[in-house]
């Protein structure tokens, strides 16, 4: 779980920006170029940064973990030279910190009545600092990991569930051959997220409906009129009826849908695991986007973790109204956080607001756009 991210003149934050996140819904919204997918791309960064340096039973350390985020960093952000990320006109270099909780393997036992653990062990710190440097020599980076801000002190058998990050662009019908291209080409105009989430979807067996296929996820295959399924490598769309649609042909929003229940039945997403979502809201209708407002919200409170970033009112409200209801106890109550990106003047470094009420994030520039069309239309219809 990402607990904590601080930047400091960092592409266009400024210094000391700081997220404080919650352990279950997260919303980040500003005005375009304000940082939002920047954060995302970050806090998955970092959460992934233990699982794959210990894949291969190996050690973490301050060369192996130097050449790992120097790596990421270039491929997430598709820069050549890591000097592109420090934030033009800064002195000195970019600092990144990142307070990530693994876990420790517990057995948890439970009565038949009680509700299912939202934690899949104990937690164990996994604290990490990364200082990007500009060099006066070949103009070239690298990332400079600090070894006491390096999490080798953690726990050997330690673990994070799986990390995923959807991107913006929809992703199922870049799905077939995806792999390949990047492998193949070096400069492929899309993030190494698109790859990552391309090789989780392709390397898992379904499961028996896990226990995050809540009744909304039920919902949305009823809305759909079937799911995703992986066949010799291919996603296909299956019918209720068994028959196949060709995925060029179903609605680009409805495959997003789509694409959540496939992660869901595969276990890809599962309990512990954080979900990083930029746009969710890209081309689906209010009726859809309630539904997926609805199972995010779900996953909050089910052990996952959801930051998502998003230029949507209707999905802000949504979520509003729902946090609402579950005060009321119609349902479980979820932790939640809401961030603003801004900048107090054009072209100076974005800072943060951050609150549980949505009322006190500055500047929300989702609603004061919608508040002026309605003063822009009541003046055109007097």
């Amino acid at each position: 779980m990402l607990k904590a991210l601080k930047v400091s003149n960092f592409t266009v934050f400024g210094s000391d920006v700081e997220f404080m996140f919650s352990p279950g819904l997260n919303v980040i919204v500003g005005e375009n170029g304000a940082g939002k997918t920047h954060v995302l791309k970050l806090g998955y960064l970092f959460s992934r940064a233990w699982p794959d340096l210990t894949a291969q039973r190996l050690a973490v350390n301050k060369e192996r973990a130097q050449a790992y985020l120097a790596e990421r960093l270039a491929d997430l952000f598709q820069v050549s030279d890591l000097s592109a990320l420090i934030r033009r006109n800064a002195k000195g270099g970019a600092v990144l910190q990142a307070q990530v909780d693994g876990h420790i393997p517990t057995v948890q036992i439970r009565m038949a009545d009680e509700p299912e653990f939202t934690s899949p062990g104990l937690p164990e710190a996994m604290p990490w600092k990364v200082q990007i440097q500009r060099k006066d020599q070949a103009g070239l980076l690298k990332a400079t990991v600090l070894p006491d801000e390096v999490p080798d002190a953690a726990a050997r058998n330690a673990f994070l569930p799986q990390q995923v990050l959807v991107p913006s662009k929809e992703m199922v019908s870049l799905f077939k051959g995806l792999i390949g291209l990047f492998d193949k080409y070096r400069d492929f105009p899309l993030d190494i997220s698109y790859r990552d989430l391309a090789v989780a979807m392709s390397t898992l067996e379904p499961r028996d409906r896990p226990p995050l296929m809540s009744d909304v996820a039920q919902r949305m295959q009823s809305l759909l009129g079937g799911d995703l399924k992986l066949e010799k490598g291919e996603l296909v769309f299956e019918r209720a009826d068994g028959s196949q649609m060709d995925i060029s042909l179903m609605a680009e929003g409805y495959r997003k849908l789509a694409m959540l229940i496939y992660l869901l039945r595969y276990g890809v997403v599962e309990r512990g695991s954080t979900l990083f979502w930029d746009e969710p809201e890209a081309n689906l209708n209010p009726a859809a986007l309630k539904l997926l407002a609805e199972a995010l919200y779900a996953l909050g409170s089910a052990g996952v973790q959801v930051v998502v970033a998003t230029h949507s009112l209707f999905l802000l409200r949504e979520f509003e109204i729902l946090q609402m209801g579950s005060a009321q106890g119609h349902a479980n109550q979820v932790p939640n956080k809401y961030f603003g990106l801004g900048r107090q003047k054009k072209d100076g470094p974005v800072s943060v607001t951050q609150s549980t009420d949505i009322a006190d994030i500055e500047p929300l520039v989702l609603l004061d756009e919608s508040l002026q069309q309605s003063d822009r239309y009541m003046e055109a219809n007097p």
